[in-house]
């Protein structure tokens, strides 16, 4: 995400903390890397147990798309139910009318079938 995100200087505020700011570079070392891997949702799919229904804006800047469907790619192959909507129009907040309307509506199918 560091390297894609247009925020990079987040993940290292939210990676080391109040030290980040510091820290941060456009080019980050391979021991910053590591720590950003070892922080990141991947590095712990392992750990996932939970069907799992990714909202994801196209147009996303924030958390570009590419890396919502690594991540759902990576735990369908372990075998996790996952579920990828596309909002081709949208960016992070995925709040277009229509985008909203079929957000609501497959968050509640999803819960329908997985809350019991």
């Amino acid at each position: 995400m560091v390297g894609t995100a247009d925020i990079p200087d987040w993940c290292y505020a939210e990676t080391f903390g109040h030290l980040g700011k510091s820290m941060y570079t456009e080019a980050p070392s391979s021991e910053h890397l590591a720590v950003f891997h070892s922080k990141s949702p991947i590095a712990h799919i392992s750990k996932v147990k939970t069907p799992i229904l990714f909202l994801l804006g196209a147009k996303d800047l924030r958390v570009p798309i590419c890396t919502g469907l690594q991540y759902a790619r990576a735990l369908k192959e372990k075998g996790t139910e996952v579920k990828v909507l596309v909002f081709p129009e949208d960016n992070h907040a995925i709040d277009r009318p229509q985008s909203d309307f079929e957000s609501f509506l497959n968050i509640g199918m999803w819960f329908k079938k997985h809350c019991k």
